[in-house]
């Protein structure tokens, strides 16, 4: 599973399901000043995404219901990289952004009637040349930057983006 992948799941799952879903790549995560994500992503070869899921089936004025989960497809810790005993699980490190997408999926089968809305930021941890560095200062979306003192907290990074595009 890549971010590119999870996204395409979202996606079918929402085909089958009647929900909307929208995906954003980089070029519309750097417009709406998602440093975090981006920031988190820039190691892997495979590009982040964002995912959105909508339902919208209660009434016009109700605020939906927003469930955010991380999607980090593959977790190797970046730069400050995992123990070799803990590594070779990381793949699970999505499980928040698959409940989501499976959270929003019963809520239309259930046909519930409220509004609901699922975020899920998608990327893989990698360390690389371009990685992002340990003293590195990323700029979120609400305009609030994060100093980096151990990439293997990337998940609390990307969820700072998601939070505030959930406000």
């Amino acid at each position: 599973m890549t971010p590119v992948l999870l996204a395409h799941a979202a996606v079918q799952t929402a085909k089958k399901t009647g929900l909307k879903a929208t995906i954003l790549d980089e070029k519309k995560m750097f417009k709406l000043g998602m440093g975090a994500i981006l920031g988190v992503g820039r190691g892997s070869v495979e590009k982040p995404r964002f995912i959105i899921l909508e339902y919208n089936k209660g009434p016009k004025n109700q605020k939906p219901l927003v469930l955010i989960g991380k999607g980090v497809t593959f977790d190797t810790g970046g730069l400050n990289l995992k123990p070799d005993n803990y590594i070779y699980e990381m793949h699970m490190d999505m499980s928040g952004g698959a409940a989501v997408i499976h959270g929003l999926s019963a809520i239309a089968r259930l046909k519930l009637p409220l509004n609901a809305v699922g975020l899920i930021p998608a990327v893989e941890n990698m360390p690389s040349g371009s990685s992002y560095r340990p003293g590195d200062q990323l700029k979120s979306m609400s305009g609030k930057t994060i100093e980096i003192l151990n990439t293997d907290a990337e998940g609390r990074v990307i969820l700072a983006d998601a939070l505030t595009y959930g406000l």
